[in-house]
């Protein structure tokens, strides 16, 4: 009964795609293709083999949703979690309280999220690039290992890069139009990724600065003119509000707790060092010990995040798997200094890149260990590959000639 409801929840999934496909044409092929490979892997890992990460946070946010149906769909709001780890928890306690307990339904919904991706992946390239990038692209993130593998776990990674990619998109309309809607929508993204990782607040901060510092300028420009812009003292209005709330301990975030927690270094401190543990953790001399090494350790441990393990710290087989990962960051780093011009020319991806490098000095300093890093930084990679991605052909061609 339970893979029953397991493989139900699969063929909706299914159905859901081909809708999209009908509604998007020109991704059916790369969409089917996806989600292939993820159900392949979902129903592998279930009936076969342990996949990576499939055990430890996933089997426990899986037995606490189910300890959470067990008082029905009617008590499901009794256990409501409110943004934090355990969100996911609650999300999928809601079907769970439906229909019963199916792990095989639980490992569907981080498919729907993973399949959503790859959706919003290929319009968001289409919006920054063209239909024939976003094809690339496309494929480049229906196939990329860890998108794969966490679309096919009860993990909180699928369930983020969805709500991330939403944020992104919304980001670029803004960029082209500046309108309410387009703030709502990468509002709502930022918010629906924090609820599952509270460090994902991080964008929808550098964005509110950017509209703020961006509705400054343009209201001064139009005062000095001997106009009034109604929309960029709107904005300029509800960008300090947003900002100043955080800052005045008015609310707390997941990981982050209040601004004030969030500003204390020392607690910091505390933290990089709890979290620097282990056979995969980062160089001891990484850890931050006093204030004036926040100046220059933040950025050693940002590029640890993304580019850890290096050769000289593999010591087990199973680091090799992190290993090729950082692989394919360092490529895609090295395409986006090589196209940096370009980037500094489109308002867009230049924004995108900054919010980017900012959850890398906030992931930074909350991980520890590239076991960790492997799992966290999966979050950003179809932002890094939409950037980078048009580009590869570009450069091995010019290697050439």
């Amino acid at each position: 009964m339970n893979d029953f409801l397991g493989l139900a929840a699969i063929i909706f999934i299914i159905l859901i795609t081909l809708f999209i496909s009908l509604r998007w044409p020109g991704i059916s092929k790369i969409i089917f293709v996806a989600l292939f490979v993820r159900i392949l892997f979902i129903l592998i890992g279930h009936y076969f083999i342990t996949l990576p990460d499939s055990n430890e946070d996933a089997a426990e946010f899986e037995r606490l949703a189910a300890e959470f149906a067990q008082s029905g769909f009617f008590n499901i709001f009794s256990h409501y979690t409110g943004a934090s780890s355990y969100f996911i928890s609650w999300i999928i306690a809601i079907p769970y309280s439906l229909f019963g307990r199916s792990i095989l339904m639980a490992k569907s919904i981080s498919l729907f999220f993973g399949i959503g991706s790859v959706l919003l992946g290929w319009l968001l390239t289409r919006k920054l690039w063209n239909d024939q990038v976003a094809n690339k692209i496309g494929w480049i993130i229906s196939l990329f290992p860890s998108l794969v593998l966490y679309s096919s776990l009860t993990l909180r990674e699928s369930y983020i890069t969805f709500f991330l990619l939403l944020a992104m998109i919304g980001v670029v309309d803004w960029v082209k139009t500046k309108s309410f809607k387009s703030i709502i929508i990468a509002t709502m993204g930022f918010i629906g990724a924090t609820f599952f990782h509270g460090a994902m607040i991080t964008g929808l901060i550098v964005f509110l600065i950017i509209i703020l510092v961006n509705s400054i300028r343009h209201f001064y420009k139009l005062i000095n003119k001997g106009k009034i812009g109604k929309k960029s003292f709107i904005f300029m209005i509800l960008g300090l509000i947003f900002i100043t709330i955080y800052p005045i301990d008015k609310i707390s975030v997941p990981k982050f707790g209040t601004f004030q927690e969030a500003a204390d270094l020392s607690r910091l401190s505390e933290h990089t060092g709890n979290v620097t543990i282990g056979d995969a953790s980062f160089p001891k001399w990484t850890k931050i010990n006093s204030n004036i090494e926040f100046i220059y350790k933040t950025p050693v441990r940002a590029l640890y995040f993304i580019f850890s393990p290096f050769p000289w710290e593999i010591k087990k087989v199973s680091h090799l798997i992190g290993f090729f990962d950082s692989l394919s960051y360092m490529f895609m780093a090295y395409l986006i200094f090589y196209i940096r011009e370009v980037i500094l020319e489109d308002p867009a991806l230049y924004i995108i890149l900054s919010i980017l490098i900012c959850y890398f000095f906030v992931f930074g300093i909350g991980v520890g260990n590239f076991g960790t890093a492997f799992r966290h930084r999966s979050k950003f990679i179809i932002e890094f590959i939409v950037i980078a991605g048009p580009f590869i052909p570009k450069l091995l061609i010019s290697k050439k000639t």
